[in-house]
């Protein structure tokens, strides 16, 4: 559990450094806490529930493992149920999901009242077989930007490459090269530490699944950083349909120019 720690204190800190949380309408006529420190203080709860290891696979195992094992509808609560435990084998992209919907139900559990509704809840949960590019967990699983892009329009943060504005808790996409798409060599993560020279991430690791990461950052070609700052807008997630350029980042490479603008990013 050591590399798991790791992030939690890093996460601790920030949660202490961040200032009173700031109020922000839902839309549905409430008024919630939503700044960093009840954010992270939820990230870091989740992190904390996760046990290293577990494998990493790409495979319909690994799917099945998150979308029928993991993520679990309770009718009785009609409230989803996160077995973390049963998420593995894992891949990237599920394990940063997991732990963002996770740290999103621990969020709202804080809240004087619930902010999320059931019919957002569904929404978010992944389905077996779902595509990429269709619903909330086909754009985050999606080529490229694809949770850079769900949080854009969803309007619950921000998105930017500058490594000097990125601090512990951030999800991370690294591009290990300059192909976008198609061709691309990804991985998504959560920052842990910017070390000068070399950073630290969690994610889903090969080979062996949940844990943290220290990599140099000359490894890195690009890197596309995103911030909850609103948790309360996921609950505009029935609204996310299909995106054909996600859909069709399997069959074409792009360029930065095209994802910033997806992602709500200014060209430098």
């Amino acid at each position: 559990m050591r590399n798991a720690l790791t992030l939690i204190c890093c996460l601790g800190l920030l949660c202490s450094a961040a200032s009173a949380a700031d109020l922000s309408s839902t839309g549905r006529g409430s008024v919630v806490p939503s700044g960093a420190a009840s954010w992270y203080q939820a990230l870091r709860t989740g992190l904390s529930q996760f046990r290293n290891g577990g494998g990493y696979e790409t495979s319909r195992e690994a799917m099945q493992a998150l979308a029928e094992k993991a993520c679990r509808w309770d009718p009785r609560t009609r409230r989803p149920v996160f077995l973390l435990r049963n998420a593995t084998p894992s891949f990237c992209s599920s394990a940063c999901y997991l732990l963002l919907l996770k740290s999103l139900q621990i969020w709202d559990s804080a809240q004087p009242r619930p902010v999320i509704s059931e019919r957002a809840w569904l929404a978010l949960i992944p389905r077996f077989g779902q595509h990429d590019g269709e619903g909330p967990w086909g754009w985050a699983n999606a080529n490229g930007p694809g949770l850079a892009v769900l949080v854009h329009r969803l309007g619950a943060g921000i998105n930017f490459e500058d490594w000097r504005k990125a601090r512990p808790g951030d999800f991370m996409k690294i591009f290990w090269t300059d192909r976008i798409g198609r061709r691309e060599s990804g991985h998504l993560t959560v920052l842990v530490k910017d070390g000068g020279d070399q950073v630290t991430f969690w994610s889903s690791n090969i080979p062996d699944g949940y844990g943290a990461r220290t990599v140099p950052k000359s490894r890195i070609r690009r890197v596309i950083f995103t911030r909850i700052t609103r948790p309360e807008r996921f609950n505009l997630a029935p609204s996310v349909g299909s995106h054909s350029w996600l859909s069709s980042l399997l069959r074409q490479e792009v360029g930065m120019k095209e994802v910033r603008r997806h992602s709500g990013m200014q060209n430098p």
